[in-house]
């Protein structure tokens, strides 16, 4: 198996754990917009997972079923974080989680990156199918650092105006 073919594969277990990352907590944002765009955007990750299942089975590979398990519990495990727990949803929460959605989102937008270096070597990738996946991509992270800021203003914000005397 060629070496682009195993790196997608990677790809495709982070993919596996990022959609289930994006329904899980996508559900549960107390941010009822930004709960939207997040479901959005795991909807866009469900079509790019199945354009590199296709891609990786062009290059005489599969989907890597037991490392997408693996990575999928990972993603279930951010849930036990410091900032909440299985049963309570805090907004600090949702901030964490939206960083973690920011970094995944980062690290898919460096394979679409990676896999453009080396198009034209590689009959089974489309150039143009990688700069639109790469462009959507970037979209997402944009729409995540927007709702990251939105999410760390209030949270953060609200922390200090409670810690702040009050005037008698």
């Amino acid at each position: 198996m060629k070496d682009v073919a195993r790196y997608m594969q990677v790809h495709l277990a982070g993919a596996a754990a990022g959609i289930d990352l994006f329904g899980l907590s996508g559900r549960r944002i107390l941010d009822e917009k930004i709960s939207t765009e997040v479901l959005r955007i795991r909807e866009e990750l469900v079509d790019e997972r199945q354009r590199l299942v296709r891609m990786v089975k062009e290059f005489g590979a599969n989907d890597p079923v037991v490392l997408s398990s693996v990575t999928r519990l990972g993603a279930q495990l951010v849930r036990l974080g410091p900032a909440g727990n299985w049963r309570r949803r805090t907004p600090l929460t949702d901030l964490v989680v939206l960083e973690t959605m920011r970094d995944a989102v980062a690290g898919k937008i460096a394979g679409w990156q990676a896999l453009l270096t080396v198009v034209d070597d590689h009959a089974p990738l489309d150039r143009e199918e990688l700069e639109w996946l790469l462009a959507q991509g970037e979209e997402q992270h944009d729409t995540l650092t927007q709702a990251h800021r939105e999410i760390s203003s209030r949270v953060l914000a609200s922390e200090a105006r409670q810690s702040q005397p009050s005037a008698h």
